[in-house]
């Protein structure tokens, strides 16, 4: 399913709740925003060091808070209703979940900023080289965060590894489909630094149900070529042969586990 089918499917997600939706992105706002604008100007007043462990801690007020979007934005994909006080049950249970999956997100976005500001100063080849290759991998882990939220919730797998090494799968099998849809959520948040208003009720949200309608779209299609698959394998197989049981290692994707 295309990037752009899949943004259709969650803009009108947000319109079928629009307004618990923007009531939930603005506690998610006030819980979250104030750590992360605080580190955002120490990094452009020039105190990079404050501004990483500013970072780090504010991943205990923004983790959680990703996890009670998240249990939102399902609700909402599955065309369930939900109050908003399910916000806050992302500081329940999955919270320390939360904490360890964006705590590690933080710490390697942390170490990649560190690295394209010492080989971007660097005035060779190699410098440039590297610093190219290290934006490419910050694109690459931008689009992690379309999938880590929502496959926390989905798996009943739910370890740290589990929850990382799933979310790989899922990019690096459909590259032009998270690419895309990284893209598209760069634009609307570049937009929503300019129209504020848009960052207030819509955005964060917005990219919740977003997040969840594209990694749901993501195993579905998985599975769907699975299935089809191992229709052609029995297909091909001999009569009366018994039909092939498929292995793998513990764990390993089908994203659902």
């Amino acid at each position: 399913m295309g990037a752009f089918r899949t943004f259709w499917q969650a803009g009108r997600d947000l319109f079928d709740e629009l307004f618990g939706l923007m009531f939930a992105n603005l506690l998610w706002l006030l819980i979250s925003m104030p750590l992360l604008g605080l580190a955002f100007f120490l990094f452009a007043a020039g105190s990079p060091l404050a501004a990483g462990v500013v970072a780090l801690l504010s991943v205990l007020l923004f983790a959680p808070a990703n996890a009670g979007l998240t249990l939102i934005a399902q609700r909402v994909v599955e065309g369930r209703t939900f109050e908003w006080r399910l916000f806050f049950e992302g500081f329940r249970e999955p919270r320390v979940l939360s904490w360890q999956i964006y705590g590690l997100w933080m710490i390697g976005l942390l170490l990649i900023l560190v690295n394209l500001g010492f080989y971007g100063q660097l005035a060779n080849g190699i410098g440039a080289f590297l610093t190219v290759l290290f934006l490419y991998i910050l694109v690459i882990w931008f689009s992690l965060l379309i999938y880590l939220g929502p496959l926390s919730i989905i798996q009943t797998d739910r370890r740290v590894r589990t929850v990382w090494r799933n979310a790989l799968i899922l990019a690096l099998s459909r590259p032009f489909f998270t690419l895309l849809t990284t893209f598209l959520m760069g634009i609307i948040a570049t937009l929503s630094i300019w129209i504020p208003l848009l960052l207030i009720l819509l955005t964060a949200a917005f990219f919740a149900v977003w997040g969840f309608r594209a990694t749901t779209n993501v195993i579905a299609e998985a599975e769907e070529r699975r299935r089809a698959l191992e229709e052609k394998r029995a297909a091909a197989a001999p009569s009366g042969a018994p039909p092939a049981q498929e292995k793998g290692r513990g764990g390993q994707v089908r994203p659902r586990d």
